[in-house]
């Protein structure tokens, strides 16, 4: 397995980065990281922003480090939902959602990270469940044309809490383009991560690795890799055993960090980095 650093690690949720994706490949190198997970959004790392020029220099600022860049992450359909009954803003979300899958091809990755929806209860689960199938069936075609994977993650978005529903959701795209992108963490509270491995081991396409304190619980409970109550021997050991041997992209932003002050970047978020990565590294090993 190999291990990769999602940019959110790095530059916390707002992507606070002040030398850019590029600096995030630097530290990821530096560190030792073998990849990079780059992360878009809708303002000033939206891929409008990034022309073919620019795709292209990060692909070579990644060679020249010896990095690969395994995958892309977004976390736009937390804002625009792909299973909004406003069809002005599912159509805003596929429209990420496919300039997600463009530059995710152009930067020589193999998996973009989507989240399905945001469950709300003022849209019945029914009409939740097929617009956001719908839509990602309408991606999964883009993902084909552009030998694409689409990794729809386990988050806490009140939708497909138990595996084997997330396993039907994915077979019923219809597509080999979609799967799973497992999220340790955000499992922990939900499921066993052995069920997960269980069910959908053979559908995953990637890994988040983050941890989680049953003894804090909640969005305060995340932690950085190794400082939580996932059973990390056990857990990589089920990934071995189901075949995977991807990358273990961390996504351990420095809001993880138990501390008094708020975050200072990009110095918090480099020492992140390197702790989840050191206690990574021991447990693969």
């Amino acid at each position: 397995m190999k291990i990769g650093l999602n940019a959110w690690t790095v530059g916390g949720w707002g992507l606070n980065l002040p030398s850019g994706m590029e600096g995030v490949f630097k530290v990821a190198a530096e560190l030792g990281y073998d990849g990079v997970e780059v992360v878009y959004d809708d303002s000033n790392y939206s891929p409008d922003r990034l022309s073919k020029k620019d795709r292209v220099h990060l692909v070579e600022v990644a060679q020249e480090l010896g990095l690969s860049i395994p995958s892309v992450a977004t976390g736009v359909f937390w804002k625009y939902d792909l299973a909004s009954t406003s069809e002005s803003e599912r159509s805003i979300a596929l429209q990420l959602l496919r300039k997600g899958l463009e530059l995710a091809a152009d930067l020589g990755a193999k998996t973009l990270l989507v989240v399905p929806t945001v469950a709300r209860s003022r849209t019945s689960f029914k009409a939740t469940y097929s617009l956001a199938l719908s839509a990602i069936v309408e991606a999964s075609r883009w993902a084909e044309d552009l030998n694409m994977k689409i990794g729809l993650e386990n988050v806490w978005n009140r939708f497909l809490y138990d595996p084997l529903s997330f396993r039907r959701f994915i077979e019923e795209t219809g597509s080999e383009s979609v799967g799973f992108y497992f999220d340790v963490g955000n499992a922990l509270e939900l499921a066993p991560y052995e069920h997960w491995v269980e069910v959908l081991g053979d559908r995953f396409v990637m890994v988040h690795a983050k941890d989680y304190d049953f003894q804090s619980r909640g969005p305060r409970g995340f932690r950085l890799v190794g400082e939580g109550s996932v059973d990390w021997p056990g857990f990589i050991s089920g990934l071995r055993s189901a075949g995977y041997d991807g990358f273990l992209n961390v996504e351990t932003p420095p809001e993880f960090m138990v501390r008094d002050v708020a975050p200072v970047f990009p110095q918090d978020g480099v020492e992140a980095a390197r702790i989840s990565l050191k206690n990574l590294r021991r447990f693969i090993a």
